[in-house]
């Protein structure tokens, strides 16, 4: 029995005429021996959270494939473990291999002694040779020497790609069999040498975090209840980090309470030396303007949104800002969270802040930022001048009653106090700021008046969220450089004629004011306008005695593309004063209003293509019809007359095709040539999707909910208005369900509704492409999904637009089943 296993037993097999017996031997003793003698890397004293992750590398690894040869790339932020990791992964399959070698600290030593050490290091250790004349040279010896080898290849805390060039070119250098795994601080290195497997570092959890700094702080895994706040509060801070954790714990090592207690605090003012040196590399690394942007969010813009991010600092660092973060994304300084906030590890914002501290240790007016409370105090106090400052953040500062005299800040370019609820006065020197780009004042609740501006450097103002605030501030001269004003609920009630001189302007948004005066000569005087949104306005607002308005009417009319005025209480007089100045409109967004009157004028709008005209329920009659409109939207106008539906529903207007239209009611065109009540429509066509308009009847239906009579009596069922995503249907083509475009709004629906829409404008044709059949018919099936409870499909239509289809290659009946019966036919008579 024991001869018959050793006999499946695999090893070394001698030829004869090969090589000499004596070296054969001398070869498998020295393999032998080798194993034999290796010694374990040292991995971690207290080895915790690590089994788990280290089978996880394993997995990726596959080490039992002898027949490829595999590259793994092991990263994440500094400190986390990585070459911890990497070592015990080494020590775990070291046996599997005939050559090994682990280059620890690669950084360190490429800049210390240069690449061709370390590649001395890596034959040394493989093939015993270690003199080389150059890099060039060490990458060709090292293809030659172990091409032939199984060898596994440790790269550890590698930060450049020429060093992956010369030590670990391509797979193909090692041999069959072989493994290399890179640890890294920069994702995008191991993408740029095409590592395609990865594995990411992540801090330890609560648990593990606590049980790694009992050990260290006091050699046990449980520690006397006395010290559980300390300890979770270490745990807190150093928020999983295993280096912050070892570091902290060994410090402590031995000491009370109190001792503690103030060098937690101590940490939290002035973080620990060593772990700051530590995660500063990463840092060290990046490029000026990367540091920069660095800098800014530690200091000023954690947990922001990633889009306002990259919106602020855009006036900072230009159209590079997406490319920026991008960089601190892959050498994992800061994360995107899944609900797109810019976040990063409590240590990383600290090291941030600690290189901004260090500029100026003990005068933070020489800082180039300030965010502590009481360093911002003592510097105000002071009043002295600040020479580099160039941020101020008072965000959410409750406290903040008053913005003080910024004469002091020559070189500021960002001022933002959000939400400091208490604020009711700025002084007068923040709007003579030369160059400040930034302005932030949203949701200062109290804030009453704002002083006069002569920003000539500013592109962001914003001023949302100020309750209080009813006058628009003076502009004293051409601010050029401002793009956006957002007053999204700030009840301004009149802009002065100096509005006019934000010259640049390109998108305007006032919502929930009482605005009674936005002069058009104003906005005439801003030639790159494209864009005025308003939303619930009490009062129409533009005045008629506007005596520049003449003068620059031309200017105007020329740049406007959209307008949206949502519940602004607009009457006919809107049409008749505002509408010739917007001639070349494109989109024209007016729902919730008064008006009862669309003018014939409208007709002179050429380039108008959409009009929502939706819950304008005093509207009765549309007199023009643009000569461009494609999409139009009158969903519970139902006092609109019944000859003006059907003039919107004239065939020449949709007969062109690329129409989508919502309209009150519930009667399909008679020119519609197939209808029905039943769903789901089917058709069948072949070579392209057909040319053909939709027409989609949904009946709103009692709900069952009652109100008594005045007499108490009786009951009468009342209609409730349902919120859903409008008759969006379902386009099933080949049995494939195809991509819709977006033009399915939600809306809240009280009444009978009809949409006739082109299906070519809804159906996205780069998926389309992939599902026809070529020279065959294809079967396309329309149907609603599921709708609310209040509404149901009670007609449909199809008509093929004959402009641009051919019925020869359109059908409503099968055309197999034809074609089957005629088979058949053939068949009996033979």
């Amino acid at each position: 029995m024991a001869l018959h296993q050793v006999a499946n037993l695999s090893g070394y097999h001698f030829k004869h005429g090969e090589e000499y017996e004596y070296k054969f031997i001398q070869r498998i003793v020295e393999l032998v021996s080798k194993k034999i003698n290796r010694v374990p890397l040292h991995v971690a004293d207290y080895p915790v959270g690590l089994e788990s992750r280290m089978q996880e590398v394993k997995a990726l690894l596959d080490v039992g494939s002898d027949d490829v040869v595999h590259m793994l790339g092991i990263h994440g932020l500094g400190g986390v473990g990585k070459t911890t990791l990497a070592a015990a992964v080494y020590n775990s399959i070291a046996d599997h291999f005939e050559a090994l070698c682990f280059l620890e600290n690669v950084r360190e030593t490429s800049k210390k002694h240069g690449i061709q050490h370390l590649q001395s290091n890596l034959l040394s250790e493989t093939v015993g040779e270690h003199k080389l004349i150059g890099v060039k040279q060490g990458i060709s010896i090292i293809q030659h020497r172990l091409q032939q080898q199984k060898i596994l290849l440790i790269l550890d805390d590698v930060d450049k790609r020429e060093q992956l060039q010369a030590l670990a070119g391509r797979p193909d250098l090692f041999g069959l069999g072989s493994r290399v795994i890179i640890t890294t601080r920069d994702k995008q290195l191991l993408a740029c040498h095409g590592v395609e497997r990865t594995y990411e570092v992540n801090e330890l959890n609560e648990e593990h975090a606590l049980e790694l700094l009992s050990w260290k702080a006091f050699k046990l895994e449980k520690v006397d209840p006395f010290y559980k706040d300390v300890l979770n509060r270490a745990a807190t801070y150093a928020s999983g980090l295993p280096l912050a954790l070892e570091v902290i714990g060994s410090n402590l090592y031995g000491r009370n309470i109190e001792q503690w207690i103030s060098a937690l605090d101590r940490y939290k003012r002035i973080p620990n030396k060593e772990i700051q040196e530590i995660l500063k590399v990463s840092y060290d690394a990046l490029e000026e303007d990367e540091q920069s942007v660095f800098l800014d969010i530690a200091c000023c813009f954690k947990k922001y949104g990633l889009v306002e991010v990259e919106d602020i600092l855009h006036a900072h660092h230009g159209h590079c800002m997406k490319h920026h973060i991008g960089v601190l994304v892959e050498k994992s300084l800061i994360k995107i969270s899944c609900d797109g906030n810019v976040t990063l590890h409590d240590l990383i914002e600290d090291m941030g802040k600690e290189i901004v501290r260090q500029e100026s240790v003990k005068e933070p007016g020489k800082r180039s930022r300030l965010w502590f409370p009481k360093d911002i105090v003592q510097v105000l106090e002071e009043n002295k001048k600040f020479v580099n400052l160039t941020s101020l953040n008072f965000d959410y500062c409750q406290y903040l009653t008053h913005i003080p005299d910024v004469f002091c800040l020559p070189h500021l370019e960002n001022l933002s106090f959000q939400w400091c609820q208490n604020l009711s006065a700025i002084h007068y020197s923040v709007g003579f700021l030369e160059k400040l780009k930034i302005l932030d004042g949203e949701g200062c609740s109290r804030l009453k008046s704002f002083p006069a501006m002569k920003l000539t450097s500013l592109e962001q103002f914003k001023l949302r969220y100020c309750h209080s605030l009813e006058s628009f501030p003076e502009i004293l001269g051409r601010m050029e450089s401002i793009k956006e004003l957002d007053l999204k609920e700030t009840p301004v009630k009149k802009f002065p004629l100096s509005f006019g001189n934000l010259t640049r302007l390109q998108k305007l948004q006032l919502s929930l004011t009482g605005v009674n005066g936005i002069p058009l000569s104003s906005l005439g005087m801003m030639p790159d306008l494209v864009s005025i949104i308003g939303w619930r306005w009490e009062l129409s607002p533009f005045p008629e005695d506007d005596d520049g308005a003449e003068k620059v009417s031309s200017t105007l009319s020329s740049n406007i593309q959209y307008l949206q005025f949502r519940c602004c209480n607009l009457t006919d007089d809107f049409f008749r004063i505002v509408l010739p100045w917007f001639a070349n409109v494109k989109n024209l967004d007016l729902p919730g209003n008064s008006f009862t009157v669309i003018p014939e004028c409208i007709k002179e709008c050429h380039f108008l293509t959409r009009l929502n005209l939706n819950y304008c329920e005093f509207l009765r009659e549309i007199r023009g019809i643009p000569p461009n409109l494609k999409y139009f939207s009158a969903i519970e106008c139902r006092s609109l007359t019944s000859s003006c539906r059907s003039k919107l529903l004239n065939q020449d207007l949709h007969e062109g095709g690329s129409t989508f239209f919502y309209l009150p009611g519930a009667n399909i065109p008679e020119w519609f040539e197939f209808q029905t009540s039943e769903l789901p429509i089917s058709f069948w066509f072949r070579n392209k999707l057909p040319a053909i308009a939709i027409c989609l009847v949904m009946e709103q239906v009692c709900a069952c909910e009652y109100s008594s009579s005045s007499k108490g009596d009786t009951l009468r069922p009342l209609m409730i208005p349902t919120t859903f995503r409008l008759m969006s249907p379902i386009v099933i083509i080949n049995g494939n369900e195809q991509f819709l475009f977006d033009s399915w709004e939600m809306v809240r629906m009280g009444s009978d509704c009809t949409c006739l829409f082109d299906l070519r404008e809804t159906i996205q044709q780069n998926n389309l492409n992939e599902t026809l059949l070529e020279n065959e018919w294809n079967h396309a099936v329309i149907k609603c999904p599921d709708l609310n409870f209040g509404q149901k499909s009670i007609k449909n239509g199809i008509h093929l637009l004959k402009q641009e289809s051919s019925m020869e290659d359109f059908r409503f009946t099968n055309p197999f089943r034809k074609r089957k019966l005629v088979d058949d036919f053939n068949s009996s008579e033979s």
